[in-house]
């Protein structure tokens, strides 16, 4: 039996906050999925050295997302461990973004999940706050 943890206005806000970090204002446009609304978040983080601080050179990085953020069907987790971009980017939404981009819509062609979002709309558009997913 399953329980619900938040209550569906949190929830609802929450998805629509985690959309706009896909979005074109947002810092993982390179997650965004033409055909779907997805949500997810960045993370960047500093690895601790073996003295016990916090690393300047090393680093993860990494984005985790759900879609179609409508009524998700997956979630992947990326996480890159010291990347090493040609650009010198280290931040989760440049890093891992794309892979999970790659990874969530092969899953969702996979599986066959419909598409949620018009085809003729940027997938990476930003939600406002009377939008409903």
């Amino acid at each position: 039996p399953s329980r619900r943890i938040l209550d569906r206005d949190v929830a609802r806000d929450l998805t629509r906050m985690l959309q706009n970090v896909v979005s074109d204002i947002g810092t993982a446009p390179d997650a965004a999925i033409p055909g779907y609304h997805v949500a997810g978040k960045t993370g960047t983080t500093k690895k601790l050295d073996p003295d016990g601080t916090y690393s300047d050179k090393r680093y993860i990085a990494s984005f985790v997302g759900f879609a179609p953020a409508t009524n998700p069907r997956v979630v992947v987790l990326v996480m890159v461990d010291e990347p090493k971009a040609e650009d010198g980017d280290i931040y989760g939404g440049v890093v891992a973004a794309p892979a999970f981009k790659e990874l969530a819509g092969r899953a969702l062609a996979v599986l066959g999940v419909p598409k949620d979002w018009p085809s003729t709309a940027s997938a990476g558009a930003a939600l406002s706050s009377t939008t409903t997913p």
